[in-house]
This record gives structure tokens, C-alpha cells and sequence, in this order.
């Protein structure tokens, strides 16, 4: 998989144990590229291009940014969506626990017609989208564990959204080298792929596991 941008020589190789951070120095440009990046996966066209097998794909729809660390939702609108059309498939995987279930529910029901003194009629029947909706299913969130919560997003976005890409806005500015050296652990370990996004530089935290390649552009967005 490989990123390019129109403006730009350098290209992107995506690769397992690699981590990308780009540093843009001049920081109108720096704020220019998140702009665009966030225009861009609101199905905007923009001069990023992601490609897989030398075949154009989606931007939006395989990558994700996250601008804002300390504002994280983990239960966003995609991610719910994608949690309720997993356990949609297991119900239809099992099937049978599901008619029984139904089956009881509506002798229920039934019986609290029956013993109520009004005129009281069911609506439609209940369908397994508004089963599942009564359960409030959602991930678990440590309110107060910044790093924690941060790493479970990477996961969800990876592994239920299937997101093949996660740009990370100010990585460094908010988690100290150690905590870095931690969640560059947990993403290749689990085959997470991030591009950090920065406008200054920071140590570099290659390690014996996994390589952090920075590409610099620096204030006359010269690149380095």
C-alpha cells in the first residue's frame, strides 16, 4: 500500500513495523495538510492518494484521522454502526437462540395484553436491529486512562472498522517518550498502521521491533 501526495517527490510505502511521522516545520503548511486531510475524508478531493497494488482506492473509506486526542469518541456513529452488523451476524449464525428468544418475548407480551384491562394492541413484531438496540451495546471506556483509551481506538478502528490507515494529529505533544515507545509496541503488534502528523521534530524511537521514519518539510516546505 503506498500514500502520495500530488505536491510532493517522496511516496509512502506502507509497511508492517514501520511507523511514518511527518514533521512539517512552517506551520501554515502544517495546518494546510490537516485541513486538507480532514477535507479529504469527508469524501473531499485533495492531493493525498492512497493505492493498493498500483490501484487508486478510496481515501476515505480506508483511512481515518484523529485531529483531537484528548477528544476521542470511541462510540461514535461509524464505530456503533459497525458493532451492531457484527452482532447482527452472529444472531443470524445463531439463529435458533434467537427464535426461541423472540418466541418468549412475544408470549410475554402477549400475556400483558391479555391481563390489561385496556384495549391494547402490539405493533409490528420485534426484528433483531431492534433486539439488539435495547441491549445499548458499545466498547468499554476508561474514563480516566488517556493512553489506554487511545490504543483501544486504534484497535476498533483496525479491527471493526477496518481501517487500513490512521493518521495521528500531535502524537508527541501529548504522550511522553515512554508511552510512545508503548503504543508503537501495541500497533505493530497488531498490524495497526499510523502516520503521525507534526510541526516540529521529536526523537526519533526506532527500536529493535519496529522503525519510525520521518520525513521532514521545513519552513520554506522544502522537503528534507
Amino acid at each position: 500500500m503506498k500514500i502520495i501526495n500530488k505536491n510532493w517527490q517522496r511516496k509512502i510505502e506502507i509497511e508492517d513495523n514501520i511507523i511514518y511521522t511527518l514533521v512539517f516545520e512552517n506551520k501554515k503548511y502544517y495546518r494546510e495538510n490537516i485541513i486538507e486531510l480532514v477535507n479529504q475524508h469527508k469524501s473531499n478531493e485533495g492531493s493525498y492518494i492512497l493505492s493498493n497494488d498500483n490501484k487508486e482506492i478510496s481515501f476515505d473509506k480506508n483511512s481515518y484521522i484523529i485531529t483531537d486526542i484528548f477528544n476521542i469518541d470511541i462510540n461514535n456513529k461509524k464505530v456503533l454502526s459497525k458493532i451492531y452488523s457484527s452482532l447482527l451476524k452472529e444472531i443470524v449464525e445463531d439463529i435458533s437462540s434467537y427464535n426461541e428468544l423472540s418466541t418468549n418475548i412475544r408470549v410475554y407480551f402477549e400475556k400483558l395484553i391479555f391481563n390489561s384491562s385496556l384495549e391494547i394492541e402490539q405493533g409490528e413484531e420485534i426484528d433483531m436491529s431492534s433486539l439488539l438496540k435495547l441491549g445499548d451495546f458499545k466498547i468499554h471506556v476508561e474514563n480516566d486512562d488517556i493512553l489506554e483509551n487511545f490504543v483501544k481506538f486504534l484497535k476498533v478502528l483496525t479491527e471493526l472498522c477496518c481501517f487500513k490507515i490512521i493518521f495521528v494529529v500531535g502524537l508527541h505533544t501529548v504522550f511522553t517518550q515512554e508511552e510512545i515507545i508503548e503504543i508503537y509496541k501495541e500497533v505493530c503488534l497488531n498490524k495497526i498502521n499510523i502516520i503521525n502528523v507534526e510541526y516540529q521534530q521529536f526523537n526519533n524511537l526506532s527500536a529493535k521491533n519496529y522503525k519510525e521514519i520521518v520525513y521532514i518539510f521545513d519552513k520554506d516546505n522544502c522537503e528534507i
